[in-house]
């Protein structure tokens, strides 16, 4: 199940010296999608996370994500043969994702859920805590005996 399209990976990447086709494309995935999950599973409902199974269905900054790790997976990969090092840009590409995933985890991104709200990525709203305003009563008084 691809999280980022075509699109979303090779702009990433230099177009006058490499790109990522059709033919490459699933198995590049894989690992991107293993390690979006993977960060976000305890933060993210799995029923949210299990609607995300083509780019269409996934949240943008989702895909933003996932296009940065196939281009440094890709990159990488291409460019191993040349030299014993990784190369900058593979791993600022890398880096960048991951913090992406991190940002998301502390709550300074936001992501937005299903209904289009932004509640996801540790911001917690009156809804979270029980009882609150929204909550059928009875509630307890600090005069109330028990």
């Amino acid at each position: 199940m691809p999280l980022a399209s075509l699109d979303d990976i090779n702009v990433h990447l230099p177009t006058d010296k490499i790109e990522v086709d059709s033919a490459l494309y699933e198995l590049l995935q894989l690992d991107a999608e293993r390690i979006v999950r993977g960060y976000l599973s305890g933060q993210i409902a799995s029923t949210t996370l299990a609607t995300w199974t083509s780019p269409a269905s996934t949240p943008e900054l989702i895909r933003a994500i996932a296009g940065r790790l196939v281009a440094s997976f890709w990159y990488r990969e291409r460019y191993s043969e040349d030299s014993l090092d990784d190369p900058i840009y593979a791993q600022t590409k890398y880096n960048e994702a991951i913090q992406w995933l991190q940002n998301i985890i502390d709550g300074t991104m936001l992501l937005p859920d299903a209904d289009g709200e932004m509640t996801i990525g540790g911001v917690f709203t009156e809804l979270d805590f029980l009882p609150n305003n929204k909550t059928d009563g009875p509630y307890f008084t600090m005069s109330q005996n028990l």
